[in-house]
């Protein structure tokens, strides 16, 4: 195919970019169609008078565009057609920019945790059984819109304006006095709001992490926190959870030989495995933590959703040396929507925190504030709480009893007294990922096990939430994907053929 392209070799516009502009036009034209095979880059490259690396870096970008695409041995294929730009569409397509933007910028497509978790998961009308999110038909909305307004009308004018980085003071005090009710020793001024939990681990990492320095996390954990502890150029050790949370002993080995300059923990019911630490750990955890003086970022954001079972003192109430930083928030008990959570350290690390808050986007939303406290000091937070432990817990058990009645009996999970959702090890020959696509086509999704891993990700692990979804649906939903597990557990035991027992050789 003899493909037309002028180029003017005295712009300013680079080369590539001009081949691009061009290819791209013929496609939007007609002139090149979906299937019609380009010119190799030598071949491409001679009657232009340009190098092959010109050639190829615009392909590159096409590819990148996804409007080409390259098969070994075969050749390079148009692929796509571009969308079409706003305005008239007999108008000529916007010439690229001269600036490289994707030379340039830093690939974030594996801390992207939240875009990877919400892609297989959008899907109108599915049963969704993905996200540790409360439900939002529950929601209190108009206790809630008495609050907003009776903030307004109290304060509106200075809620409205740029206000204190530390946050709303009423607010401030009000967790304080809660905290301490709690076991936990905590002033107002030890107290930072923050953007949900997840700015506050940011905040955290960037205080407190050198280049270089570990920070250790447990394996699995919140994929929030792998972003942050687990990024590019970061250190982090995995500590691997077990019934009882944090293998304490693979801890303390890795406390004495390297060092870690924070511990993360999720003390209570665990996100995903959904275990809590018993006080005997907690307790030991505090030692190991003294004794090797190493923080620990507590991340408390479950402990109000308790079923059943005695409630333990948080990490923060056993501690009697000011080493625990607690993160706390409304988004699992309230509205995730208004991003309000908190830290609650001693004063020196809060000021430092407050600094680097102030740098980042100055203080979280004062009118949200407001009426979270109004929300808490009338008494709607305690209300609600008891509303959705009763319908959480009642889900809970639904999903339970479906588990037990339609998944293989190879399967095993975990049997949480709180927290948002069932940690679930199908057979070690199944993939949950692969089962994530057949099962969305079906109408169910859930969250695959491999993204809260730091290391070692388990494939045959699956999270399924059962706050979001009525008992109904929850029924529903499990009995889809067991049907479905079991299909392909019989299909992939075919494929591998009957069992035939092999010798075993020692290693010397």
């Amino acid at each position: 195919m003899t493909i037309t392209i002028d180029l003017d070799h005295k712009s300013h516009v680079p080369l590539y970019l001009q081949i691009v502009y061009q290819v791209r036009t013929l496609i939007a034209r007609g002139a090149l169609s979906v299937g019609d095979r380009l010119p190799a880059h030598r071949e491409f490259a001679a009657p232009l008078g340009v190098n092959r690396s010109t050639i190829m870096t615009a392909y590159e970008e096409l590819a990148a565009e996804g409007l080409i695409r390259s098969r070994i041995g075969s050749g390079t294929f148009i692929n796509g057609v571009p969308a079409p730009r706003h305005g008239n569409s007999e108008k000529e397509p916007v010439p690229p920019s001269p600036m490289p933007w994707s030379a340039l910028l830093t690939d974030q497509s594996h801390d992207d945790w939240l875009n990877g978790m919400l892609q297989a998961h959008q899907h109108t009308g599915s049963i969704a059984l993905a996200h540790a999110l409360p439900d939002t038909d529950l929601f209190p909305l108009d206790d809630f819109r008495r609050c907003v307004d009776s903030a307004l009308r109290k304060e509106g004018r200075t809620l409205l304006q740029l206000g204190s980085s530390e946050g709303y003071a009423p607010l401030q005090r009000s967790l304080a006095s809660q905290m301490t009710l709690s076991g936990m020793s905590v002033r107002p001024n030890e107290v930072l709001i923050t953007n949900g939990c997840q700015q506050a681990l940011e905040l955290i990492h960037q205080l407190f992490v050198r280049p270089g320095e570990a920070v250790a996390i447990e394996n699995p954990t919140y994929p929030g926190a792998l972003s942050v502890f687990c990024g590019k150029q970061a250190t982090y050790l995995s500590v691997p959870v077990g019934d009882t949370g944090m293998d304490l002993d693979v801890l303390e080995d890795l406390l004495l030989r390297r060092s870690p300059k924070l511990l993360y923990t999720i003390p209570n019911f665990h996100n995903p495995p959904g275990v809590s630490m018993d006080l005997a750990a907690r307790r030991r955890l505090i030692e190991l933590a003294v004794k090797y003086r190493v923080p620990i970022i507590e991340d408390d954001i479950y402990g109000e959703l308790r079923y059943g079972g005695p409630a333990l003192p948080s990490l923060k109430a056993l501690d009697q040396y000011g080493l625990v930083l607690y993160l706390n928030s409304f988004s699992k008990i309230a509205f995730p929507g208004l991003r309000v959570g908190w830290i609650a350290a001693p004063r020196i690390v809060i000021e430092h925190l407050t600094v680097l808050k102030r740098k980042s986007d100055l203080h979280t939303n004062l009118l949200a504030q407001a009426a979270l406290y109004e929300f808490t000091k009338r008494g709607f937070l305690t209300k609600h709480l008891k509303r959705v432990r009763k319908a959480y817990a009642e889900r809970r058990d639904t999903m339970f009893a479906a588990l037990e009645r339609y998944f293989p009996k190879e399967a095993t999970w975990s049997k949480p007294t709180g927290g948002m959702g069932i940690w679930v090890q199908l057979p070690h020959l199944l993939s949950a990922r692969q089962i994530l696509v057949q099962a969305a086509e079906q109408g169910v999704t859930f969250s695959p096990g491999e993204y809260f891993y730091a290391s070692l990700p388990q494939p045959h692990m699956m999270r399924l939430s059962f706050t979001t979804a009525g008992p109904e649906a929850i029924a529903e939903a499990v009995k889809r994907l067991g049907a479905m597990i079991k299909a392909q557990l019989v299909n992939v035991k075919k494929q591998r053929g009957p069992h035939r027992a092999e010798g075993h050789q020692a290693l010397v």
